[in-house]
């Protein structure tokens, strides 16, 4: 919409499922790329090895000169490699596109569906400048989701945990959760309005 050109190598979905999902955010994919402002670069991460990977996805950005890069995920790629060579792989693809300028967005998935796992596991979160997180939220009965910023290198953030929804107008943030408590443990509590209100009082006093 900005007139920036991206990037996108997606190693879980097939271009037809890509696009198609795009679809139903109201993003047509296909007329961004009659536009050249946008290619996608669909491979599963079996067809090759990692070495084979990180050279043609850097070719393809010397290639196509993007200003964003998104990589989806992380996780698909470390399948088919040993810890040492996926450190070793997300070193250069970071370096090679830090020296380009380019903005760079990389996905990981947790091993669980509400994650104990942490992105310190493989290390990465020594090289990313930012670290984004993602939870599924039970409340009450039912699954929301959360978003929060982790980290931002150099400067402040906002540390709410805020609910993410998603529609056909694409992705919303909404309010900051304040009801449920130990949603980054993967331990989330429901707090009641009188637990709130303590809380609250108890913050007032102390600041």
């Amino acid at each position: 919409m900005q007139g920036e050109r991206s990037l996108l190598f997606a190693f879980e979905e097939s271009r037809e499922q890509l696009f198609r999902n795009a679809s139903g955010w109201s993003v047509d994919f296909e007329e961004s790329e009659k536009e050249g402002l946008l290619k996608v670069v669909c491979n599963y991460p079996e067809v090759k090895g990692l070495e084979a990977h990180q050279l043609h996805m850097k070719q393809v950005i010397k290639d196509f000169k993007p200003n964003r890069v998104a990589i989806d995920s992380l996780s698909a790629l470390q399948r088919v490699s040993t810890l040492k060579s996926f450190r070793e792989f997300i070193i250069s693809l970071t370096s090679f596109i830090k020296h380009e300028e380019i903005a760079g967005l990389f996905t990981s998935t947790t091993s669980t569906l509400i994650g104990e796992s942490s992105i310190t596991e493989t290390h990465i979160s020594t090289i990313t400048d930012s670290i984004i997180l993602l939870r599924y939220v039970e409340t009450l009965g039912e699954m929301r989701r959360g978003l929060t910023v982790l980290k931002m290198r150099g400067s402040k953030h906002e540390k709410d945990i805020r609910e993410l929804t998603i529609d056909h107008k694409g992705m919303h943030l909404d309010k900051p959760f304040r009801d449920v408590s130990g949603i980054i443990s993967s331990h989330a509590q429901q707090i009641f309005k009188g637990e709130i209100d303590r809380l609250d009082n108890l913050f007032d006093k102390e600041f």
